[in-house]
């Protein structure tokens, strides 16, 4: 326990006030522990409830909290790198103000409405999500068999520009600041205490805390831009109407769009694209008008524009209305006019080697955006997720990661990048994004089929094993229960995937927290004339009569029963340890692999999904070496047998097997 332990300090508080609560306050019975059956809402004391949460996580146990520090060693000692504990992780992915919102007062609906405090009932909870109620969710979280918390933004919010009533957690105020709406009234304790006891308490039980940050942007309100200028674009203001992401000849276009793969060209927007941009003014010519900057220069006025998608560069993504891009580099203003003084593909992303010079980086800049993990590490965080970290200057992000370090050898980076590559690897990233969401949402079967066969190859790291993000279509939508419960077997079992529940996965809940990424045009029409929970005020649906936890825990169970067949390939990390086999099930809907340990010889793990949700679908397969007789699946809890070592059967729709197989030696 620390000395001046924050999550001590909130328990005495609590303890001293429980007796004079007399609000009734309901939470979820599935935060209580309950899992079979419907969930609906318990009466409770507000203090008691957290008071009960805590004392649980800080009583004695002779339960030994262990953070694989001897493995991650290992690996460290062996390739080098820090933070490969991400290797034996599974993630449980919180948004908290979404995924701790709730009705407290059992009026049905979150918040009373009121824009004075949208964010509190009639009785003065605070429904949306805090950091209170996320450590008492710390038990619910552990028990889906999660070892560490992964953070969407906690930053504090800019308001201009701002969509729903609570503002996306991307529009960042300012890096260093905490955004105050998450800390919990209830208690006379700051956000940043509330946070700071938080991560105590995670750790305390055994889990660890990544942070999500976007270092390449900032509100267009943000706390910088009035002390320092020089770091953000500024437009003429009477042409605001003419800004929108630059257009390029089809021949340049064409070129551009190979720089990623090594080639092409860099080509500048047009003239009049560029003059749209001014030089920065001074903090003394920039005023607030409407909650806006508005800068009074000799140019003219001025404002910042908002950013747009910086890739493809015909994305038809109009401007965000709420944050723009930061001024990694400065170029000599003596050259012609507004050269590299622009949003362009080649300023914020693919960087103009002209430009990307050291003796042109905004070194100010540079130096702010590197303090900022080292910020929260004074807090005990574990590691970040860096969004888009892949297109911040190479060395910035060099700076970044070797600095956390120095801190923290075992320190783990996380990068939002698609692609499981060597590349990322090399950077010093312990996990990627990667493309489960994606290859597995559209067509189902041969997404799957192509995640099963990637893990046939050795690859450079691990990716998230999820079927969903905060930016995609949720797995219901695309599959519905069947496809939920396979992908979740699949990304369990599979040797290069962590195991990753994005928040109300387990709950089946199907509306989206935000658009952008693999939706439908028809969808995105859709979803962007609703209440997106990354903008407004929401909850996730605790009180569903139907989940999918006990599923959860019960493929854990069987996870854990042969770990000692499965685990050994992350201590090795090679390729030579790769424990994989496909065998070929004849039919286009039934996918199968085999996991096995060369340590173990004699014993192998075979999964099998029927990825037609609909039908049921006859199969056989060939695994090498097999024993005849029967053998028991451990999902369905049925015999199955070989005979010369094939196997023959019927799947019903949806239906996974897991069984181990006894080989001949």
């Amino acid at each position: 326990m620390k000395k001046d332990s924050k999550l001590l300090k909130i328990l005495d508080f609590l303890e001293a006030n429980e007796a004079k609560e007399t609000r009734d306050y309901y939470v979820p019975s599935l935060w209580l522990g309950q899992e079979q059956g419907a969930s609906y809402p318990v009466k409770t004391n507000p203090m008691t409830f957290f008071k009960e949460s805590i004392q649980e996580i800080t009583a004695p146990t002779d339960r030994n909290v262990n953070y694989n520090h001897s493995l991650s060693q290992l690996r460290n000692e062996v390739h080098g790198y820090g933070g490969d504990w991400t290797y034996v992780s599974s993630f449980y992915n919180l948004f908290p103000r979404l995924t701790t919102a709730y009705d407290h007062d059992n009026n049905g609906h979150v918040g009373s409405g009121n824009r004075m405090d949208i964010t509190s009932s009639d009785n003065g909870f605070r429904e949306t999500g805090t950091l209170l109620k996320c450590i008492s969710m710390l038990k619910y979280i552990r028990d889906l068999g999660c070892n560490t918390v992964y953070m969407l933004p906690l930053t504090s919010i800019g308001e201009d520009g701002n969509r729903g009533d609570l503002g996306s957690p991307y529009a960042i105020k300012d890096q260093y600041k905490l955004d105050p709406n998450l800390a919990d009234p209830l208690i006379p304790f700051t956000v940043e205490e509330q946070f700071e006891a938080f991560v105590e308490a995670a750790h305390m039980m055994g889990m660890r805390v990544i942070m999500e940050f976007v270092l390449r942007t900032s509100s267009l309100g943000g706390d910088w831009v009035k002390i320092n200028p020089e770091w953000f674009y500024w437009i003429d203001r009477k042409r605001a109407h003419e800004y929108h992401s630059p257009e390029f000849p089809a021949n340049e276009l064409a070129a551009i769009k190979q720089i990623p793969e090594g080639g092409g060209y860099h080509f500048a927007p047009s003239r009049e694209y560029r003059s749209l941009f001014k030089k920065p003014p001074t903090p003394e010519q920039i005023k607030i008008e409407d909650g806006k900057f508005v800068a009074y220069t000799d140019e003219g006025e001025l404002i910042i524009p908002g950013a747009f998608a910086d890739w493809p560069p015909d994305d038809i993504q109009p401007a965000w209305s709420d944050v723009t891009y930061l001024r990694m580099y400065n170029f000599p203003y003596d050259h012609e006019p507004n050269d590299y003084n622009y949003i362009a593909y080649d300023t914020i992303r693919f960087y103009n080697p002209e430009l990307a010079q050291p003796t042109h980086v905004n070194r100010p800049l540079w130096d702010k955006i590197s303090g900022v993990i080292p910020h929260y590490q004074s807090f005990g965080i574990d590691g970040v997720m860096i969004d888009m970290g892949h297109a911040l200057p190479q060395p910035l992000m060099e700076e970044i990661i070797d600095g956390a370090r120095r801190n923290d050898r075992d320190f783990a980076f996380c990068e939002e990048n698609f692609d499981v590559t060597q590349k990322s690897r090399n950077a010093g990233f312990n996990a990627v994004l990667g493309h489960e969401w994606r290859v597995t949402s559209r067509d189902k079967r041969q997404g799957i089929q192509r995640i099963v066969e990637d893990s046939n190859d050795y690859l450079a790291l691990p990716y998230y094993g999820t079927p969903e993000t905060h930016n995609t279509p949720r797995a219901m939508m695309r599959g519905g229960e069947p496809h939920c419960k396979v992908t979740y077997v699949l990304n369990k079992f599979l040797p290069n995937s962590i195991p990753f529940i994005h928040q109300g996965f387990e709950l089946l809940e199907e509306w989206p927290v935000n658009t952008g990424l693999n939706f439908l045009q028809s969808e995105t029409d859709f979803y962007s004339q609703q209440r997106l929970p990354l903008f407004y005020k929401s909850a996730l649906r605790w009180n569903n009569d139907h989940n999918l936890i006990g599923y959860i825990k019960y493929i854990n169970n069987i996870y854990n029963h042969f770990g000692w067949l499965l685990n050994n390939d992350h201590l090795r990390g090679n390729e030579e340890s790769m424990t994989i086999h496909y065998p070929e099930t004849a039919f286009e809907s039934v996918i199968a692999f085999e996991r096995f340990d060369p340590w173990h010889p004699e014993h192998s793990l075979l999964v099998v999904a029927n990825t037609d949700y609909n039908n049921s679908q006859d199969f056989f397969l060939n695994i090498p070496g097999t024993n005849n007789g029967a053998y028991w699946d451990f999902a369905g809890k049925k015999e199955y047998k070989f005979v010369d070592n094939w196997m023959s059967a019927t799947l019903e729709a949806g239906q996974c097997l897991i069984i181990e197989i006894r080989k001949l030696i």
